[in-house]
C-alpha cells in the first residue's frame, strides 16, 4: 500500500509539472512584410506569458483569411483597411499606424506638394525642381526602408499602378534622411523620422485639400494623407488567450513594441474602442496612457 501511495505521489506531481509546462500558440498570418513585427511582439510577450508562444508566418492577406475562416490561424494581419466584403464576419482591430512622409534638403524652397505631384516625380512627369516653383536644378530620387512594407505601400499609394524611375534605395529611415542632407536636389521617402538638414514636406491628398504636416499625432490619427492602420482580423468569438493577447498589445507596453518596430502607437481613443470592440471591461484612460 505504501508503494502504491508513493507511485500515485509521484505520478500526480510528474502531472502537475507537465501540466505546468504547456504552452498556449497564437497564430499570425499575413503579409511577409509584417513578420518580424509578429517575431518581434513574441519575444516580448514570452516575459510576460512564458507559456504562450506568437507563431507569425507570410504568405499573403488573401490566404490568412481563408486559414482564419477554416479556424486554422487566430489573427490575420493587414497593412490598412480591407474592403467590407473580404472581412465580413469578423472583429477588426486596429495596432499601429504607418506613414510615407517626403523628405527634401533644408536648403529647398520647396515646403509642400500634392500626392499627385510626387507620383510625377517618381514616374518622371517632372524631372527639374524648376517645374514645381523650386531651382533649376535635376531632381534626385530616393527611397527609404527598402526591406520593410515601405515600398509597397509607396507603389500602392502615390505610384497607383505607374511605373516608379529607378531611385537609389537606403536600409533606413536614418540612412535616407542622411542621403538626403548630403544633396540639395534630392527628394526621398520613408517612415517619420529627423534630421536638422532635412525637412519633412507637408502633404496635400488633391490640390483643393488642407496641406497637413507629418507629426506623430496626424499619423496617428490619419489625418496625414499618406497614413494608414496595420489591423488585425479575428474570429467573431475569439479564445480568451487571443483576447487576452489582444489586451496587452493595446496596453502601453504593447504599444512600446509598436513604437519600437518603426510603427506608431494609436491614439487614446482608438485603444479604448478596440478594447469595447473586444468586449474588455472598460478601465481608465490612465492605465492605457500612450507610449509617448
Amino acid at each position: 500500500m505504501r508503494k502504491i501511495s508513493l507511485f500515485v505521489l509521484i505520478s500526480s506531481l510528474v502531472l502537475v509539472r507537465i501540466v505546468g509546462q504547456q504552452t498556449t500558440s497564437v497564430e499570425l498570418r499575413g503579409p511577409d512584410t509584417l513578420v518580424l513585427f509578429g517575431q518581434k511582439i513574441n519575444q516580448l510577450y514570452q516575459h510576460k506569458q512564458p507559456g504562450s508562444i506568437i507563431r507569425a508566418q507570410g504568405g499573403g492577406v488573401e490566404s490568412a483569411l481563408a486559414q482564419l475562416a477554416k479556424g486554422q490561424i487566430d489573427i490575420a494581419q493587414s497593412h490598412g483597411e480591407l474592403r467590407p466584403d473580404l472581412i465580413k464576419g469578423l472583429l477588426p482591430i486596429p495596432i499601429g499606424a504607418e506613414a510615407i512622409v517626403i523628405y527634401v534638403n533644408a536648403a529647398n524652397p520647396i515646403d509642400e506638394l500634392t500626392v499627385a505631384q510626387v507620383r510625377e516625380i517618381y514616374t518622371g512627369e517632372v524631372l527639374n525642381w524648376k517645374q514645381l516653383g523650386g531651382a533649376d536644378q535635376r531632381i534626385a530620387l530616393y527611397g527609404g526602408e527598402s526591406t520593410s512594407s515601405m515600398n509597397p505601400y509607396f507603389a500602392e499609394s502615390i505610384l497607383r499602378g505607374d511605373t516608379s524611375f529607378s531611385y537609389m534605395g537606403k536600409p533606413s529611415t536614418k540612412g535616407l534622411l542622411d542621403a538626403v542632407a548630403s544633396h540639395p536636389d534630392a527628394i526621398g521617402f520613408a517612415g517619420l523620422g529627423f534630421s536638422p538638414n532635412v525637412k519633412a514636406l507637408r502633404i496635400r491628398a488633391n490640390t483643393g485639400s488642407k496641406a497637413i504636416e507629418p507629426t506623430f499625432d496626424s499619423v496617428r490619427s490619419l489625418e496625414y494623407p499618406i497614413s494608414r492602420y496595420i489591423y488585425w482580423y479575428l474570429a467573431p468569438q475569439p479564445r480568451r488567450v487571443v483576447k487576452e493577447f489582444c489586451e496587452w498589445m493595446l496596453s502601453s507596453e504593447g504599444q512600446l513594441l509598436v513604437e519600437g518596430v518603426g510603427f506608431q502607437p494609436l491614439p487614446m481613443e482608438k485603444r479604448l474602442a478596440a478594447r469595447q470592440r473586444l468586449g474588455l471591461p472598460a478601465i481608465a484612460t490612465t492605465a492605457l496612457q500612450s507610449a509617448n
